[in-house]
């Protein structure tokens, strides 16, 4: 019988968040065969590729787009139900995240946490802002990433500013692509004076969806500033910024108080470093 595993959704979801194999074993801590071979497992599971390569970068398939938006339902529900079962695992501690984080950003946090209790397996969880906020009321992750406030206990890390991003070869500036609701991103592009008027020609789940969709020319989107450079995007001049996103962090009693000082400090000079 055919069976989805989690570890394997995990890599697929950290592929599709940061558009690479590379920067997705990073940020889990495995190496690039590893990776690699989780996503050959899914695709002989399922019988079909569920990523292409064009280029430098990657994109999903139809039936790839697909599986990550069941994934991310398939894993918030598994994480669920092994908090409720087991509780919290002292050997573990869990960092949940957005999908929207940036590598450095990541990096920092898996450094300061391995530096102070490197006896500790360091479980990385993505999600989206909904199950992110989640995590933080009910404390089931030690440090929570995310875009917007989580409640009384969020500390701010800084202030993300967005740019709008075109095709670098089939540049298109009168239509949209954007996230799936619900999304900060999403909105703030949205509420930008230069979306009015626009059709919102294509939504993605996940960041390899979007990026594939915006580098097909199908329209042009709005992301955080670190994505210049981005292979086959290119900002749109003369265009105004859509907004800026709060970056805020929560932490578990489990993060002594010189780490998380450690923690907000680290993290405000990375994305001091990606933003420049």
């Amino acid at each position: 019988m055919s069976t989805l595993g989690i570890p394997e959704l995990r890599s697929l979801l950290a592929v599709s968040a940061f558009a690479g194999v590379g920067r997705a074993a990073e940020a889990l801590h495995l190496s690039q065969p590893a990776v690699t071979g989780h996503l050959r497992r899914l695709e002989r599971e399922i019988g079909t590729p569920l990523l292409v390569r064009r280029g430098r970068t990657i994109a999903l398939t139809a039936v790839g787009e697909s599986l990550v938006a069941d994934a991310y339902r398939i894993i918030a529900a598994h994480d669920d139900a092994l908090d409720r079962a087991r509780g919290r695992i002292d050997a573990d501690l869990v960092v949940a995240s957005t999908n929207m984080a940036g590598v450095g950003t990541l990096r920092t946090v898996s450094r300061v946490l391995a530096a102070h209790a490197p006896e500790q397996r360091l479980s990385m969880r993505f999600h989206r802002t909904v199950h992110l906020e989640k995590f933080a009321r009910a404390r089931t992750a030690d440090v929570v990433l995310g875009y917007g406030r989580f409640g009384a206990d969020s500390v701010s890390i800084g202030r993300v500013a967005l740019d709008w991003f075109t095709s670098a070869t089939q540049p298109r500036t009168d239509a949209l692509v954007a996230f799936t609701a619900p999304c900060l991103v999403r909105e703030t592009l949205l509420g930008s004076p230069v979306a009015r008027g626009l059709d919102l020609v294509r939504e993605s789940i996940d960041l390899t969806g979007l990026l594939m969709a915006v580098r097909a020319g199908e329209g042009m989107t709005a992301l955080p500033r670190s994505h210049r450079g981005e292979p086959g995007l290119a900002p749109v001049p003369g265009f105004a910024s859509p907004g800026t996103l709060q970056l805020s962090a929560v932490f578990s009693e489990r993060i002594p108080r010189d780490v998380r000082h450690e923690l907000i400090r680290d993290l405000r000079a990375s994305l001091a470093a990606d933003v420049a």
